[in-house]
C-alpha cells in the first residue's frame, strides 16, 4: 500500500528546561530565513485548523501519513487538515482531510517528553515533483550541517509570512546543548530523546514551525518542539530525535 523509508545515521541528545514551545495556532516565519524554491521541500507539511489556518508543521513520511509534534494537538482534536506540494500558505498545493491523530502515549503537555505525533490523512497522497516523503533516521547524529523549514513566527508576536522559509543549522551534541542551556530546569524536559541544533543569533525557529522537520544527510532526524525565548537568540532550539522513536513509527504508520 505504501513505503515507509528509513536511513541510517548517527546523533546523540540533551536533558533539560524548554521555556516554549514552539508550538500552537501562531503563524509566521522562521527567523531570519529565507524563501523557499519551489519543490525544494516537497517533504514539507503544514497542518490546519477547521478553519483551514496553518497552526504547525509536519512532516511527509509516506503516503498516509504526515510526522509532527503531540504539543500541536494534544487532544487529537484540532488537526483537520493537511496541506501539501506548495511554499505558499494562500496558493496551491493538496489538502487531505485528516483521519485520525496519534499522538504519543507518553507524551506529557507539562514536560514535553516524547513530543511527536503522526497525522492520518485522506486520499492517499499523491508523490510529484512537489510533493515526496523524507526517509526518517534510524541512528543518531551528534553532529554535522542540517536544515529546518516552515513557516513559524519572524519573532515572538510577529506577523505570519505567506512564503515558505527554511535556515541552514547546525546539529550540537548533547553535551554543548546541556552547557549551553545550563540545566536550569523548569517544567520541560531535555533527553536523549531530543536533539539541539545551534544557529547563527538572528536565526531559528519560533512559533508555528512546530512540528517542522530537522534534515540532516537526507534523512530526517528532528521534530521541531521547544525553543528557551527570545526566538533567534543565543539559545539551542531543541528538536524531538526521530531516531528514537523509530520502532514506534513504524508500528503505527501503518
Amino acid at each position: 500500500m505504501f513505503r515507509l523509508s528509513i536511513l541510517i545515521a548517527i546523533g546523540l541528545a540533551t536533558s533539560a528546561l524548554g521555556w516554549i514551545k514552539v508550538p500552537d495556532n501562531y503563524p509566521g516565519r522562521i527567523v531570519g530565513g529565507q524563501d523557499a524554491a519551489p519543490n525544494q521541500f516537497p517533504y514539507q507539511a503544514s497542518l490546519r485548523g477547521a478553519s483551514m489556518g496553518h497552526f504547525c508543521g509536519g512532516t511527509i513520511i509516506n503516503n498516509c501519513y504526515i510526522l509532527s509534534a503531540a504539543h500541536c494537538d494534544p487532544y487529537a482534536n484540532v488537526t483537520k487538515f493537511v496541506v501539501v506540494g506548495s511554499v505558499f500558505l494562500d496558493d496551491g498545493g493538496d489538502t487531505h482531510d485528516v483521519l485520525r491523530v496519534i499522538n504519543h502515549p507518553e507524551y506529557n503537555d507539562d514536560t514535553l517528553a516524547h513530543d511527536i505525533n503522526l497525522v492520518r490523512v485522506s486520499p492517499y497522497i499523491t508523490y510529484s515533483a512537489a510533493v515526496q516523503p523524507m526517509p526518517i533516521a534510524a541512528h543518531y547524529a551528534e553532529s554535522g550541517e542540517g536544515v529546518i523549514s516552515g513557516w513559524g513566527a519572524l519573532e515572538a508576536g510577529g506577523d505570519s509570512p505567506n512564503h515558505l522559509q527554511f535556515v541552514n543549522t547546525e546539529i550540537i551534541s548533547f553535551e554543548e546543548c546541556a552547557d549551553m542551556l545550563g540545566f536550569n530546569r523548569r517544567n520541560i524536559v531535555l533527553s536523549p530523546n531530543s536533539i539541539c541544533i545551534i544557529n547563527p543569533e538572528g536565526q531559528g525557529m519560533c512559533q508555528g514551525d512546530s512540528g517542522g522537520p530537522l534534515v540532516h544527510n537526507g534523512g530526517l532526524h528532528g521534530v521541531a518542539s521547544w525553543v528557551r525565548m527570545p526566538c533567534g537568540g543565543p539559545n539551542p532550539d531543541v528538536y524531538v530525535r526521530v531516531a528514537s522513536y523509530v520502532s514506534w513509527i513504524l508500528a503505527n504508520a501503518v
